[in-house]
């Protein structure tokens, strides 16, 4: 496990068989190293499997009942839980994605989709909701976004270690400003007088 992305959690369980990691929710990074006992390394989810087969890769649960991975080194067979006769590998380079009865075709691995474990969230032509949910998962408490301004457009690198820096940028950036209310409820919301 080379890295777990905040608001995740896991359980290992490794026997003379296999070494699985359950992932429970969030995202994870794996690299995973030759085994003495050739056991097979695998990340299971509530919609199925991805089996690593030498390689570094993420896997990152999805709030809709679908798991999204993408493949940095080597190869990764999907496995859907309740089809497994719908298995696909994932070649170094490309994502994909699976739920319990299906598994989509690869597609290009966004290059920037382990940049968390890095400490950066990395955004292009991101939507703001969508931007803010992310940034909202590194900070503690509520990060809302006001549904007048969820549409706009982000895009740049930001460091994790300071989201309320990051927040700050956004007003120098976007249309928006950031209002605190307690450390833990703060909501972005339309400059006054824009939209």
């Amino acid at each position: 496990l080379n890295g777990i992305n905040s608001g995740s959690a896991i359980n290992l369980r490794f026997d003379t068989e296999r070494r699985v990691l359950q992932l429970v929710r969030g995202e994870i990074l794996v690299q995973t190293a030759p085994d003495a006992l050739h056991r097979p390394f695998l990340v299971e989810t509530g919609e199925g499997s991805a089996r690593a087969n030498g390689t570094r890769f993420t896997v990152r649960q999805q709030g809709d009942a679908q798991v999204e991975v993408g493949v940095l080194q080597g190869a990764v067979e999907l496995t859907p839980r309740d089809a497994p006769q719908q298995a696909r590998t994932l070649r170094a380079g490309e994502s994909g994605r699976f739920t319990r009865t299906g598994a989509t075709p690869p597609r290009a691995l966004d290059r920037d989709a382990s940049a968390w474990a890095d400490g950066m969230l990395v955004a292009s032509h991101m939507r703001l909701d969508d931007f803010l949910a992310e940034l909202g998962r590194h900070r503690p408490g509520r990060l809302g976004c006001d549904p007048a301004i969820a549409g706009l457009q982000v895009s740049g690198a930001y460091p994790l270690a300071d989201t309320d820096r990051v927040l700050a940028a956004l007003t120098s950036a976007l249309p928006v400003d950031v209002h605190t209310y307690t450390r833990y409820w703060v909501s972005v919301r339309p400059r006054r007088g824009r939209v």
